[in-house]
């Protein structure tokens, strides 16, 4: 890829016919610093891209982290469930006349665990959610930025000058004007030659 001091250090030969030096090195002088802004703007897209890819990878590991935070918390509360619902038949085996009491104290027992570990779960999920939601309208805005700085970028190389492109122009005119001036000469002959041949007819005739 050409770099500014590559545009900067270009030498043409020389010719008998040859376009103006100065007009050349002015051209080349505004080629130049359009392209040096551009070459900037480009390193710091990309270095806006390797953030941007650097903070999706901090969220993916996030999201796995919270993905598994939550396989934890849904296995200890079957593990807890388990387990009081355990102790629940051994107080029940053990003493018959307070089964009821027991078995009913460890139920609600059991009821609030499992409670508590869905409402930590709820939790989890929602932080989950909004780190999601935040990771998306992050990497949209990024999106939209890189695509309004890309579109600027092809806006600015448009309006750069093209010198062959006005030197082809220039030639096309050039064909178009003698192209016509030669149809001009042409049509104002034809009524010349016409007016003679009419003049020595009448003059045959006359004779």
């Amino acid at each position: 890829m050409l770099t500014p001091m590559d545009i900067h250090n270009k030498d043409f030969k020389r010719s008998f016919r040859g376009y103006n030096e100065d007009e050349i090195d002015d051209f080349l002088d505004k080629v130049v610093n359009d392209y040096e802004k551009l070459f900037r703007e480009n390193d710091r897209l990309k270095e806006d891209l390797a953030r941007a890819k650097k903070d999706n990878e901090q969220y993916q590991q996030l999201e796995q982290n919270l993905k598994d935070t939550l396989l934890v918390a849904q296995k200890t509360a079957e593990e807890v469930t388990s387990n009081a619902r355990k102790n629940a038949e051994e107080t029940r085996e053990n003493t018959a006349k307070e089964c009821a009491n027991k078995l009913h104290e460890a139920e609600m027992k059991a009821e609030k665990i499992i409670e508590d570990a869905k409402t930590k779960a709820q939790v989890i999920v929602a932080e989950y959610d909004r780190l999601v939601r935040e990771k998306n309208t992050f990497l949209r805005k990024i999106k939209v930025t890189l695509e309004s700085e890309l579109a600027v970028i092809d806006e600015t190389m448009k309006q750069i000058p093209d010198p062959e492109k006005e030197e082809r122009e220039k030639k096309a005119m050039g064909t178009q004007a003698e192209a016509l001036q030669k149809a001009l000469s042409e049509h104002q002959a034809v009524p010349y030659e016409a007016k003679e041949l009419g003049e020595e007819q009448k003059d045959e005739q006359e004779g």
